[in-house]
């Protein structure tokens, strides 16, 4: 078992209890946002991770945890990713844990406990789930593809706010999903029960993982421009991770005006 998957194991595990007896009501909003919440689950579930990184490692995560020394390992952590689904008492939520060392991303790791399912990956390595290797689909056409996507939380304060998008995908391909939680879509992109996904104004906690699993998976990840360097897709947060086959399909057909 990797690192990041015994990180994420074990904030899985502060989660759980906290799942069915923490409701919206006891959540906070974060810097006074609508949509934005906040849970003492999410603490902490990160206070955890935290507390198992070696200190010599750098740190990135979602509920405030930053250590930016230079060092050769970073850890990039969203201790629940899908914090409104998982008030709600909705399944699709996970723990997202990646380690970035010298720029690369070396581990990955989506633990979704409420669902059973723990997707790892290290790198040169493949993709599993529950242990078991996993692959993305072979879909070929966005008219045969089930894809995902998710809007913003600012997302009625934003020209840019996806909408467009989904109506000029939703009338071509087969379907759309909106699951509400990215590290989950990525998850299920490299498992091959979705074939492509796409969002804007995403933040490195997201997606960092789930990049890692798509690509280990056989799948492909870029920007909307179609780069695929690690910097860009962590920090302007537009993305697009498909099988590979229909990626160039569904890319053309995004657009983004780039307002953040």
């Amino acid at each position: 078992m990797s690192e990041a998957e015994q990180l994420a194991r074990r904030a899985g595990d502060v989660l759980l209890p906290y799942y069915g007896r923490l409701h919206r009501a006891d959540a906070a909003r974060k810097a006074g946002a609508r949509r934005d919440l906040v849970s003492e689950a999410d603490v902490a579930a990160e206070k955890e991770l935290v507390a198992h990184i070696p200190a010599a490692d750098d740190i990135l995560g979602e509920e405030g945890s930053e250590r930016d020394t230079g060092a050769r390992r970073r850890w990039i952590v969203d201790p629940l990713d899908g914090t409104v689904n998982f008030l709600h008492g909705i399944p699709f939520w996970a723990v997202s844990v990646a380690l970035v060392e010298d720029g690369v991303l070396q581990q990955g790791v989506v633990h979704a406990p409420a669902l059973g399912w723990t997707f790892a990956a290290v790198r040169g390595e493949g993709a599993t789930l529950n242990d078991e290797p996993m692959r993305v689909s072979s879909t070929g056409a966005l008219g045969d593809a089930i894809v995902a996507t998710g809007f913003a939380y600012r997302r009625n304060e934003l020209a840019d706010h996806n909408f467009d998008n989904f109506e000029s995908i939703g009338m071509e391909a087969a379907g759309v999903r909106r699951l509400g939680a990215a590290a989950v879509d990525l998850a299920l992109v490299a498992s091959g029960r979705i074939d492509g996904f796409w969002e804007l104004h995403l933040n490195a906690w997201d997606v960092a993982a789930g990049i890692l699993l798509v690509r280990e998976a056989g799948g492909r990840v870029t920007g909307f421009e179609g780069d695929e360097s690690l910097d860009p897709l962590l920090d302007e947060g537009h993305i697009v991770a498909t099988n590979g086959f229909l990626h160039e399909e569904l890319r053309g057909k995004l657009h983004t005006r780039r307002a953040r």
